[in-house]
């Protein structure tokens, strides 16, 4: 029996790896395109194999099932790549060094119109089908989630720039943002009303300020 090297061992596994990951990037761009022309339900786990040009075994070994794959898709157009968790690092730190609570939520609102051009198309098919299936019911009620605690963080790195303790406007200042930041908020004014992104932008910015006290204004 032949052995191979440790080194050529671990070549080959990261080669392995380094495919494995490039498949699956490629069966969730190819799933998430799909999702957007033609709705959830009328894409199928099939259909998108096909284009993607693997067997279906593949997606379901990589996605599990169909409500994964969309929430996944869902996922990387909020985060702008599969690395969810570092861009939403980045983002943090980029609005806690604001040098002003004012700043903080205006270099806020550059990130909302941002994303909204990114997650908007996907954000509301999981909207959209989620009348129909309890599944993505549950996907879309968990995204809420996520962007309400994701808007705490936000909210609690303002208060903390304008000194303020109290939890119930910091909890005000949360829900505002979470209100805000919502991708079909984006919908209605971008894609429904025709803005420009840089007003739409500003209109963030301009709400953020405005409706998260007085003292933010300075």
């Amino acid at each position: 029996m032949t052995v191979l090297p440790a080194s050529r061992r671990r070549y080959d596994s990261f080669g392995r790896r380094a495919q494995d990951r490039a498949t699956r990037e490629r069966i969730l761009a190819v799933a998430s395109s799909l999702f957007r022309e033609h709705g959830y339900a009328a894409t199928s786990i099939a259909q998108v194999a096909d284009e993607a040009g693997v067997p279906t075994p593949t997606v379901f070994a990589a996605f599990k099932s169909k409500v994964n794959l969309l929430k996944e898709a869902v996922d990387a157009a909020l985060a702008g790549d599969t690395e969810a968790a570092a861009g939403d690092d980045e983002l943090a730190r980029w609005v806690r060094e604001a040098p002003t609570a004012a700043e903080a939520l205006r270099r806020y609102a550059e990130a909302v119109a941002e994303q909204g051009q990114r997650a908007y198309p996907i954000y509301a098919v999981a909207h959209a089908a989620a009348d129909a299936d309890p599944e993505i019911a549950d996907l879309v009620a968990d995204l809420d989630r996520q962007r309400l605690t994701g808007a705490g963080y936000i909210a609690t790195a303002v208060a903390a720039k304008r000194g303020d303790a109290d939890l119930s406007r910091v909890g005000y200042l949360r829900d505002t943002i979470w209100a805000l930041n919502s991708p079909l908020l984006y919908g209605l004014l971008v894609q429904q009303r025709g803005w420009p992104v840089a007003a739409y932008r500003d209109w963030v910015a301009t709400a953020l300020v405005a409706l998260a006290a007085p003292s933010v204004r300075q």
